[in-house]
């Protein structure tokens, strides 16, 4: 029975994404179909890496992975195929790829099978056709491509200069917990050991890390390295993102808002 994951930017409010979800049983009947994010912001790849990278790398291995984020965003349409880490993933030729892996080696193919009515049905029915493949050891419709001969797009990532940290908002969840760029290891390097503060809106501050959402009173502000270890500014049973001001951009930018961190 093979495991298929669905990330996409459909939402839940129209018919693509169960439309999808039939083409898959209609052709795989025996898969189990996994949901990972469908109301990630259109455009927003960033947020897509951020979503999914934390996600599949938690599915047994030999898993397939079918990301349906941004798929108009490139006049090529091309459709790439990547195995890592012991995961068959699929997406658009649209920077995904290299930002979920950060530049570094993988093994990437393109699909040669050309889409002629280039549109997520067609798309989704060529990423099922590949499994089926795959699934039967054939690997037809593959063809190794190399790096440079995909779309480059690189992660936002916070810059360390004059003891200062500059960080991006790369996500913001249902509570409205604030998520960075910045990992555990990336704030501690920066740190070396001394205090912090982190300043953003409303000349609000930070200067202490919390282990849990409740380390500190029912309504004060804290931020905590959160289970994916980036760096997640809260406030405990409240909004942080609607408090202080932060929301979504309205342009195609990969980042929200920036925030600064301090080191003393």
């Amino acid at each position: 029975m093979p495991i298929i994951t669905l990330t996409t930017d459909f939402g839940i409010q129209n018919h693509a994404l169960a439309s999808v979800k039939g083409r898959i049983l209609t052709s795989l009947s025996d898969s189990q179909i996994i949901d990972i994010s469908h109301t990630i912001s259109g455009f927003n790849l960033q947020q897509a890496v951020y979503i999914f990278k934390q996600s599949y790398r938690h599915f047994p291995e030999g898993s397939f992975h079918f990301v349906l984020n941004d798929l108009y965003a490139h006049p090529a349409k091309q459709l790439l195929y990547a195995f890592e880490n012991g995961q068959h993933i699929f997406c658009a030729d649209n920077g995904f790829m290299t930002m979920l892996f950060d530049d570094k080696p993988m093994q990437l193919y393109k699909i040669t099978d050309r889409i002629v009515d280039y549109n997520f049905l067609n798309i989704a029915d060529l990423f099922i056709s590949t499994t089926a493949s795959i699934l039967h050891n054939m690997h037809v419709g593959l063809e190794n491509i190399a790096v440079n001969q995909i779309v480059v797009k690189q992660l936002a990532k916070a810059f360390y200069s004059n003891n200062m940290l500059e960080a991006q908002v790369i996500y913001i969840d249902q509570f409205g917990n604030v998520v960075l760029n910045v990992t555990h290891k990336q704030f501690e390097e920066a740190r070396q050991g001394r205090n912090f503060k982190i300043l953003f809106m409303r000349d609000e501050e930070i200067t202490s890390i919390s282990e849990h959402y409740n380390d500190v009173q029912e309504g004060e502000k804290l931020c905590l390295f959160n289970t994916a270890d980036h760096l997640e500014i809260a406030i405990n049973r409240g909004n942080a993102a609607r408090l202080f001001g932060f929301q979504e951009s309205n342009d195609r930018s990969l980042f929200y808002n920036t925030i600064k961190l301090f080191f003393e």
